[in-house]
């Protein structure tokens, strides 16, 4: 109890999801009555039983209390799959009780004295009621049950501890239920039914006396119980740095072409067809870079570490030596895997492990069947984009395009708005033969080539050849020109 000399301290209780934690700035605060409410099947009881025992774990007792739902016995069965269990926590830090015989035995009048007395008993600093939901169906006189959550909502205040209430509530019921009146937050739990899987998603409707961050948050269920990925958003203040170190490409030639290599800490989109260079292109910034020592995370949907080592050893690039120490990170993700709100924590982790500088997607293309919201995919890429460039960090990203021969395209995603730089791969025809061709649409802040020069792949060189004409795309016509059409197609993202 605090004393009339002692502040009242606004403290937090943990929940057990770390990011969780990050969202809510700190846990829950202390005092707080939450629900956690959702439809049968979202976490609810998961989450609650998380923090039970994270908080067990610091030494804090915490008492779980069924009601008319699953029993005690049942629920610990569960459990015991879970590795934030800990049998020897049981019984001595986390208590489990029932409130449903007291209920049934005497109606609300004696539930209430039962639920008193195991507070009294146990002093809890954290309380579960599982399913509180149960207990508005069970009294089913409104002005009864209005009376009997304006009862629990005094003692919660008066035993001074932190309460989960779960229930099986509708996003609309969270709204409109009597019993949120006593509620100083709110944690929605939902999903989506897919052809393949379930997505669940956790969104903060309300926290009394603290910020949060706001939005649909993505989350997964594990043997390590809720795994969260708060949505990645770009950021609205500050400058991104403006640093004039140039990074080179492995490509004989290129950084010529370039004006002396692309700026350190900005975005570049190469773009082109099936088959012309794109993957070799990004890896010749990467070798080049990791060569330095500045390591480099190599993101790949369509190929494994392995194939693209393969397809590269012909021009002495040697990534398996690179890998081996450190300054090349290879990290393939399935497509048919990819969950674009994981994916996003995963990257930014795996960067932040390596301590890259440089970051490369080969390429944001497979993204466009884990997004068919073309908003939501956007949002990512800008954030993406925003977070490496605000850390120093460049990025790198190809993307495919319909045909490399026929008229300019650069993004059928419609995001070639996010780059700095825009370098095109493409076909020409020259004396009835085809041949490679790159270009460099756009470099800001940069002087770079303007013309249609051949790309030449001839193992063991790769190197930049002449420039070319193709009608249609003749030099010297102004790639800018070009760049600006495409660029006023794409519209950024509201907001």
């Amino acid at each position: 109890m605090t004393t009339a000399h002692e502040p009242l301290a606004f403290d937090r209780i943990p929940t057990g999801v770390e990011r969780l934690d990050e969202i809510l700035e700190g846990g829950i605060p202390r005092y707080s009555t939450v629900f956690i409410a959702g439809l049968p099947g979202t976490g609810k009881t998961i989450l609650s039983q998380q923090a039970l025992f994270a908080n067990a774990r610091q030494g804090r007792t915490g008492l779980y209390l069924s009601t008319i739902s699953e029993p005690p016995i049942k629920v610990l069965r569960f459990l015991q799959g879970f590795t934030f269990f800990d049998p020897e926590l049981f019984g001595s830090r986390v208590i489990y009780g029932d409130l449903g015989g007291p209920l049934r035995a005497g109606g609300p009048a004696e539930m209430s004295k039962a639920l008193e007395t195991m507070v009294r008993q146990h002093h809890p600093e954290l309380l579960v009621i599982d399913s509180f939901k149960a207990l508005r169906d069970t009294i089913r006189d409104p002005l009864q049950f209005r009376e009997f959550t304006n009862d629990i909502a005094v003692g919660l205040a008066a035993w001074e501890v932190t309460a989960l209430l779960v229930g099986e509530y509708s996003e609309a019921d969270a709204h409109e239920g009597p019993e949120f009146a006593i509620a100083d937050g709110i944690i929605y739990l939902y999903g989506t039914e897919e052809a393949e899987k379930q997505k669940r998603f956790l969104r903060i409707i309300k926290m009394r006396g603290s910020g949060f961050y706001a939005g649909e948050h993505f989350f997964d269920i594990t043997s390590d119980g809720i795994t969260l990925f708060p949505r990645l958003a770009p950021q609205v203040a500050g400058e991104y740095a403006a640093p004039s170190r140039r990074i080179g490409s492995a490509i004989e030639g290129f950084d010529a072409m370039l004006g002396g290599g692309v700026y350190e800490a900005t975005s570049t989109l190469i773009s082109g067809g099936t088959g012309s260079g794109k993957t070799l292109l990004a890896m010749s910034f990467a070798v080049e870079s990791a060569r330095q020592g500045r390591p480099v995370l190599y993101v790949t949907f369509e190929e494994s570490a392995e194939q693209i080592a393969r397809n590269t050893d012909d021009f002495g690039w040697d990534l398996a030596g690179l890998r081996r120490r450190g300054t090349l990170d290879i990290f393939h993700v399935s497509p048919s895997e990819l969950n674009i709100d994981r994916h996003a924590h995963e990257l930014l982790d795996r960067s932040k492990q390596l301590g890259a500088r440089m970051v490369i997607i080969d390429s944001i293309t497979a993204f466009q069947a884990a997004v068919p919201n073309p908003a939501k995919y956007q949002s990512y890429m800008w954030a993406i984009n925003d977070h490496f460039k605000r850390d120093g960090v460049t990025v790198l990203e190809t993307t495919e395009v319909a045909s490399a021969f026929g008229p300019l395209q650069i993004s059928a995603e419609r995001v070639s708005f996010l780059a700095d730089n825009i370098i095109f791969l493409r076909y020409v025809e020259v004396d009835g033969e085809i041949r490679h061709a790159v270009g460099i649409l756009k470099m800001r802040g940069s002087e770079h080539e303007r013309r249609l020069r051949e790309l030449i792949i001839d193992p063991p060189r790769i190197a930049i050849g002449r420039p070319l004409r193709q009608p249609g795309l003749a030099t010297p016509a102004p790639p800018e020109a070009l760049g600006q059409a495409i660029e006023r197609q794409e519209p950024e993202p509201a907001g």
